[in-house]
């Protein structure tokens, strides 16, 4: 098993129409709902040289109650069906929170998920936060309803109030 992080500008087209097609898979067509935004990163796991899970990072600055809060977003993450339950994308959601601690220096990992997903992102130490979740759109700020989670990568604990992402959601 070897697990890497790279730019985006880094992947080969090759591997960003694999990714692309994966996500598609997972999550169906770009939703018409919203505009996301581009990953930077992506931790890329393969096995004897196949690529079968992968994680996307944002690195932004949003705001939690109008202070600045360095954020890592996670999304992306999916790993072929057929590779699943074999703790693949506990390894590269590992990685990810490593990266984003060491390397970006992120005060906290943030992703959003549906309610089914709480258990598996909970054994990893994410936690549920109360919002609002606000991000940009075209016609202005939405108000995000599904589950946010966070990551503590920086020792904080994290702090009450509406979160604004500052941008597209990921």
């Amino acid at each position: 098993m070897e697990i890497e992080v790279k730019r985006t500008g880094e992947l080969t087209e090759a591997v960003r129409a694999h990714i692309n097609a994966w996500l598609i898979q997972q999550f169906g067509e770009e939703s018409g709902d919203y505009a996301w935004s581009d990953a930077e990163w992506h931790v890329l796991l393969r096995v004897d040289g196949q690529l079968v899970s992968h994680v996307e990072i944002v690195e932004r600055t949003g705001t939690v109650a109008g202070r600045p809060v360095k954020l890592g977003g996670i999304g992306g993450v999916v790993t072929l069906p057929e590779w699943r339950g074999q703790g693949l994308a506990t390894a590269t959601l590992e990685r990810a929170a490593a990266f984003m601690r060491d390397e970006l220096q992120v005060a906290f990992g943030l992703l959003i998920c549906g309610q089914n997903m709480i258990p598996f992102y909970s054994r990893l130490g994410w936690q549920v936060v109360e919002g609002p979740l606000t991000f940009d759109q075209s016609g202005g700020k939405v108000v995000f309803d599904d589950m946010t989670m966070v990551l503590p990568c920086a020792g904080e604990n994290w702090p009450e109030g509406t979160i604004d992402l500052c941008g597209l959601p990921w």
